[in-house]
C-alpha cells in the first residue's frame, strides 16, 4: 500500500467534534432591560488551495499522451526520501501558512504507484488511488480553537497551525467529501470525513494531517468538496444546502444553467474523472483489422464452407481493480492481472436494400488471441464498420447503442470499470472459394 504523504498536526476537544456552539453570550446595551441577545455565529468559508503546476522548484517530470501530466517518481529512491512539494501544503509550509493565507488554486495531487501526479479540475486519475486536496478557509469571528492535545503535541509540530489561540481569521480544520456519479447516472453517497488535522494520540478522532485524502475505488466522475470547520464547531454547509448538493450545483452551471447562488458555489466544487480506459494498441503489428482492409467472404460453393475472420485486438489498462478482492487503495492490484473484455460488431447495410443493420457477436471475449468468426450473408459486401467495445471490468458495460446497431450495456455495477467504442472502416469483400484468401493473422 502506498503511504500517505501528509504532514501531522493536531486534534481536541469533543465538544468541536460533535458541532456544538462555545461562544459567550455578549451582554446587553446600557439602558436595556431583558435577555441579552444572542450572538450569532458566522459560519466559516473555505476553498482549494493546490499548489502551482507550472512552478519550476518542485521539479516535476512531464508524461506526454491521454492520460499524462505532471508527475514525481519514486520507484528508485522510495516514499522515505520525498522532500515535500516546495511551496504547497505538502510540505514545510503546511504547519507555517494558516488557512486564511493559502491561495485558492484549483489543484489537488494524486497518489498511484510510486508516482505522486499534479491535477487540475477536468483531469482523469488512476481507479484505486489516492487524491489529496490542500484547502484554505476564513472565518471571521471564532476563535483559533485548533484541536491539539498540547500536551502531546511534539517540539517538532509546534508551528503556527497547530496552536491555539484567539481568532485569527482562520477555521481551525475542514472535512472533505468525494462522491463519484458512475456512466448510468447513478450517485455514490460517502459521507464525510471527519473534521482533519486533529492532533491527540489519545483519541479515537486522532487525525494528523493538514490536507483532505481520499481513496478513489469506483469509477465515473468525481465531485469533491472541502468544507471548512470553525473554532465554535460550525461547519461551511452552503453546498450541502442547495438542490443536489455538490453534483447538483456542477451539474447546472457546467450545463450553462444554475442560479446565481449556484454560480458562486461552483468554484467550490472540483470535478475529475476517475479510471483509466483501457486502450486497443493499435500500433502493435498484429492487430487486424485496420483502417481499410480487406475483410474476406467465401460464396458460391456450399461444400467450401465459409471463411473465417480472424481479428487480433491487443490491449492494455494501467490501472485495472477487481472489486471482489482485497485492493490496498494507491496503486495497481498485480496480485492478479488486467481486466479486459471485447465485445464486436459489424455495421453495414442489409443486402439488397439501403437498411442500415449490424451482426453483433453474441459472445464477450477475454482474450486478444486471434478471434475469429463469420459475417453472415445478410450484411451487405462493401463498405463496413467494425465496432469493438472494450472494457476494463467483469459487469461495467451501461453504453447505449445506436437504433440501427443495439449494441448496448445493461450490466449492473457500470462503478466497476470504463467501457470505449472504437469504429474501424472496412470493406467486405465476397470471394469464390478458388479466389478465396484466408486472414492467417
Amino acid at each position: 500500500m502506498v503511504p500517505r504523504v501528509a504532514v501531522v498536526f493536531f486534534i481536541g476537544a469533543a465538544c468541536l467534534l460533535a458541532g456544538c456552539a462555545t461562544k459567550t453570550v455578549a451582554p446587553p446595551p446600557p439602558g436595556t432591560t431583558g435577555p441579552p441577545a444572542p450572538h450569532v455565529n458566522q459560519p466559516p468559508d473555505g476553498w482549494f488551495a493546490g499548489s502551482d503546476p507550472d512552478d519550476p522548484s518542485a521539479g516535476w517530470q512531464t508524461l506526454t499522451g491521454l492520460y499524462g501530466g505532471r508527475y514525481l517518481d519514486f520507484a528508485l529512491t522510495g516514499w522515505s526520501m520525498f522532500p515535500g512539494v516546495p511551496n504547497s501544503l505538502l510540505g514545510p509550509d503546511s504547519l507555517l501558512v494558516l488557512p486564511a493565507a493559502r491561495r485558492t488554486r484549483k489543484t489537488f495531487y494524486e497518489i498511484y504507484n510510486d508516482r505522486l501526479w499534479i491535477r487540475q479540475e477536468g483531469d482523469t486519475v488512476h481507479l484505486n488511488s489516492f487524491v489529496v486536496f490542500p484547502s484554505g478557509g476564513s472565518d471571521t469571528d471564532s476563535p483559533y480553537a485548533v484541536n491539539v492535545n498540547t500536551a502531546l503535541l511534539p517540539d517538532s509540530l509546534r508551528k503556527p497551525v497547530l496552536t491555539p489561540g484567539p481568532a485569527n481569521g482562520s477555521p481551525v480544520g475542514f472535512r472533505v467529501r468525494v462522491q463519484v456519479k458512475d456512466s448510468a447516472g447513478q450517485i455514490e453517497q460517502p459521507s464525510e470525513s471527519t473534521t482533519y488535522p486533529v492532533y491527540d494520540p489519545a483519541s479515537v478522532f486522532h487525525k494528523p494531517e493538514i490536507n483532505g485524502y481520499w481513496e478513489l475505488t469506483l469509477a465515473g466522475k468525481g465531485y469533491a468538496v472541502v468544507s471548512a470547520v470553525d473554532g465554535d464547531g460550525a461547519v461551511d454547509r452552503s453546498v450541502d444546502q442547495r438542490p443536489g448538493g455538490a453534483v447538483g450545483i456542477a451539474d447546472r452551471v457546467d450545463a450553462g444553467g444554475g442560479s446565481a447562488e449556484d454560480v458562486a458555489l461552483r468554484a467550490k466544487v472540483l470535478t475529475f474523472y476517475v479510471n483509466h480506459p483501457a486502450v486497443l494498441l493499435r500500433d502493435r503489428p498484429a492487430f487486424f483489422p485496420t483502417p481499410g482492409a480487406t475483410l474476406p467472404r467465401n460464396v458460391g460453393d456450399p461444400a467450401a464452407g465459409r471463411a473465417s475472420t480472424a481479428f487480433q485486438l491487443p490491449a492494455a489498462d494501467d490501472d485495472w481493480l477487481d472489486p471482489t478482492r482485497l485492493n490496498p487503495a494507491g496503486g495497481a492490484p498485480y496480485s492478479y492481472p488486467q481486466i479486459l473484455r471485447w465485445k464486436i460488431a459489424i455495421l453495414g447495410k442489409r443486402a439488397g436494400t439501403d437498411q442500415d443493420t449490424c451482426y453483433i457477436l453474441p459472445n464477450d471475449y477475454t482474450s486478444a488471441l486471434p478471434i475469429r468468426f463469420t459475417i453472415p450473408d445478410w450484411i451487405a459486401a462493401g463498405p463496413v464498420t467494425v465496432r469493438v467495445r472494450l472494457c476494463d471490468c467483469l459487469q461495467c458495460d451501461a453504453l447505449p447503442g445506436t437504433r440501427s446497431c443495439p449494441f448496448a450495456g445493461r450490466e449492473v455495477a457500470p462503478q466497476q470499470g470504463t467501457c470505449t467504442d472504437t469504429d474501424i472502416p472496412c470493406q467486405l469483400v465476397d470471394q469464390t472459394p478458388d479466389a478465396l484468401t484466408f486472414n492467417h493473422r
